[in-house]
């Protein structure tokens, strides 16, 4: 048995590398899965991995930023898996070129906005009327940029720094309504996945050396993975945590402890 046994969770996101991990790491816990994305195909293959794994699992197409789709695989899930117990809003997107505040076009913060804050909101809203007044966990997954600046993505950062607000914000109400939802956040480091190394690569031209460039955002000058986020996401879903409310785990290596060296990303 698990540590989830039994427990439905929808993870968003759930067909890119960060929602995957974190995904079928619930699974080893014995949850059952939901992997929800826009992009069906990859919600599916990540939903069959898990399966393969001997663990339950499904798929559903969602559009965070639609709350008519956001109720419709609500719907699905539950008919399928039963009662939604967990909700990670891990559905996100990076900046899609460096901007700086003067010249980030009003359509590209629009666009970050609604996937990264609107997302996150609506998830929260139709998950707590769901799950009502059972226990349930909702786990956002913000940024450690949301405490800090971000040189090249101003829209990015404020998207996370507004998820930190609404984590704090969304545990509130539930307590204020007679809620039994707890609400709490994960803010990583920088995670490497195809997406975030990808600038690196663009300037560097090996895996490698940008490998080793990416590095140099820790303070051990080592990398994190998205499987490095699973052991607080367990935590934050599982009873272990049902005193914890309104909370946020860093999972950065102790870069937020650090003042900021010139070599920090210095060939990124």
């Amino acid at each position: 048995m698990g540590q989830l046994d039994g427990k439905a969770s929808i993870v968003t996101g759930g067909g890119g590398e960060i929602g995957a991990a974190i995904a079928k790491g619930l699974a080893r816990e014995d949850s059952r899965i939901a992997v929800c994305d826009i992009k069906a195909e990859a919600a599916e293959a990540v939903a069959a991995d898990i399966r393969a794994g001997d663990n339950e699992a499904v798929s559903c197409r969602l559009d965070v930023t639609s709350e008519a789709s956001w109720r419709d695989a609500l719907c699905e899930v539950e008919r399928r898996l039963g009662p939604l117990d967990v909700l990670v809003n891990c559905a996100g997107l990076f900046a899609s070129d460096s901007y700086t505040i003067a010249d980030i076009p009003l359509e590209e913060w629009r666009k970050l906005h609604a996937v990264n804050l609107d997302g996150t909101f609506l998830g929260i809203k139709v998950a707590v009327k769901a799950m009502g007044t059972r226990p349930g966990s909702i786990i956002n997954i913000g940024s450690i940029v949301g405490s800090f600046g971000a040189r090249s993505g101003p829209a990015y950062g404020t998207s996370k720094g507004a998820v930190r607000a609404l984590t704090v914000q969304a545990a509130a109400s539930c307590i204020a309504m007679g809620s039994n939802v707890r609400v709490n956040a994960i803010h990583p480091g920088y995670v490497l996945t195809d997406a975030s190394l990808a600038s690196a690569l663009k300037k560097l031209g090996s895996r490698e050396r940008a490998e080793k460039a990416f590095a140099t955002r820790s303070p051990r000058n080592r990398l994190l993975h998205p499987e490095d986020l699973v052991g607080a996401a367990v935590f934050l879903a599982s009873d272990a945590s049902k005193m914890i409310n309104g909370a946020e785990i860093l999972v950065d290596d102790g870069l937020s402890t650090q003042m900021p060296g010139d070599s920090f990303g210095r060939e990124i």
